[in-house]
């Protein structure tokens, strides 16, 4: 995990009736201001809970979006969700109170795969969906909308090929909504639309942080394996998650399953992609990476225990600047370094070398169009992005409950 675990300092106390309210104090640990810090607390850090959920208002009396999660499908909540700003060294009051009727808020992520079993152009919403072991990647009528699943932001949307690509493509906005639902009904994505546009040309490289290996001084894509599932683990106001299982990955002999669990949080242009690597024999290393097919330069940065590389200039398939980061916690990094130029494997991609943190590889990636947001019409601008999801990413909340 890139982001520290949160420090839950949990004092005693009872939840003992809906009219009773409790706070809940948050303490920014950095002496940084920190932009929508994402907060996942366990139902078990409130065993004395009497109601069901809860609501949180800030010191002014406004609703903070919370979102309470079924994480194992069994039907009760075990996470509940939310964002909160931070000035410098802030602590945070909340007033938390019981309630019997779940919250609700508007929709500000989504995780989308449509489905066309009979292949004829209508696509049905599905929440859990295996390949077929004889699908053919770019056949067409397309089995799947699009490709693949989709995840999105109200301000940006990634996709995945679903096929033996493995690619990671980006749907930049023209203004912040949610659409990957409509993309590909009629329309050429690839060309601006009223939503926005496919901005990326991904070719053979890994794109937007697709997967890969590195073994015996080769790079082997995660692309034909013996199975590939797909499933929404969750989706509403705060975040959306989505879990993709791919089983009988053949790398030099030796064979791997690999779970990659990928999230994303209302008001981020970034996802999370953490994976578990069946089968390792040690001599191993998870690859990820950014497309280099326009010749834009790499750059790398560090701060506090986040490892960036990036890539920022006339680099959208809509002519104009996009920006593209990693970011990866130092303890799960191994370097970067670049793919070939060409062959028959992964190439035109600057890569990442992952190791596993509790048998856990994760990493971030950020993407900035400056047709979305005007600040990206500069490299300092994109820059300044990367160094503001790094900050909430180190950034720990230390977490009390307080009668």
């Amino acid at each position: 995990m890139i982001y520290r675990t949160l420090s839950l300092l949990i004092c005693v106390m009872v939840l003992a009736a809906c009219q009773k309210t409790t706070k809940l104090k948050l303490t920014n640990d950095l002496s940084v201001a920190i932009s929508g810090k994402r907060l996942v607390l366990k139902k078990t850090d409130f065993p004395d809970l009497a109601t069901s959920y809860f609501t949180l208002k800030d010191s002014k009396g406004t609703l903070i979006p919370i979102q309470f999660d079924d994480m194992d499908g069994d039907g009760v909540w075990d996470e509940v969700a939310f964002e909160c700003d931070f000035e410098a060294s802030e602590v945070l009051d909340l007033e938390l109170s019981a309630t019997d009727k779940l919250p609700e808020f508007p929709k500000n992520t989504n995780v989308y795969l449509g489905y066309s079993p009979e292949r004829n152009n209508e696509f049905t919403s599905v929440a859990a969906n295996s390949r077929p072991s004889d699908h053919v990647a770019l056949s067409t009528p397309y089995l799947y909308q699009y490709e693949g699943p989709a995840w999105e932001s109200e301000l940006v949307g990634f996709r995945t090929y679903f096929d033996s690509r493995n690619g990671k493509d980006i749907f930049g906005k023209a203004k912040p909504q949610l659409c990957v639902e409509q993309i590909g009904l009629g329309e050429n994505y690839h060309e601006m639309q009223d939503w926005g546009m496919d901005v990326l040309k991904v070719g053979s490289s890994l794109g937007a942080g697709a997967l890969a290996m590195f073994r015996e001084d080769s790079i082997y894509r995660l692309g034909d394996t013996e199975t590939a599932d797909f499933r929404i683990i969750t989706e509403g106001p705060v975040r959306s998650v989505l879990e993709l299982t791919y089983g009988g990955w053949n790398v030099a002999g030796a064979t791997y399953t690999v779970t990659e669990t990928i999230s994303i949080w209302a008001g981020k242009r970034s996802y999370e992609s953490r994976v578990r690597l069946g089968g390792r024999e040690g001599n191993e290393i998870l690859v990820t990476g950014i497309v280099d097919l326009k010749k834009v330069a790499k750059r790398e940065l560090k701060s506090g225990g986040i490892q960036i590389m990036y890539t920022y200039g006339d680099q959208s398939e809509n002519h104009d600047n996009l920006g593209m980061g990693l970011l990866v916690a130092e303890a799960g990094f191994a370097g970067f370094s670049k793919a070939p130029e060409e062959g028959d494997g992964v190439t035109n991609t600057y890569t990442a070398l992952l190791n596993p943190v509790d048998d856990l590889y994760s990493f971030h990636f950020l993407a900035g169009w400056e047709v979305e947001n005007a600040a990206f019409t500069n490299q300092s601008g994109f820059e300044a992005a990367l160094i503001e999801v790094a900050n909430e990413l180190n950034a720990n909340i230390a977490v009390e409950l307080i009668q």
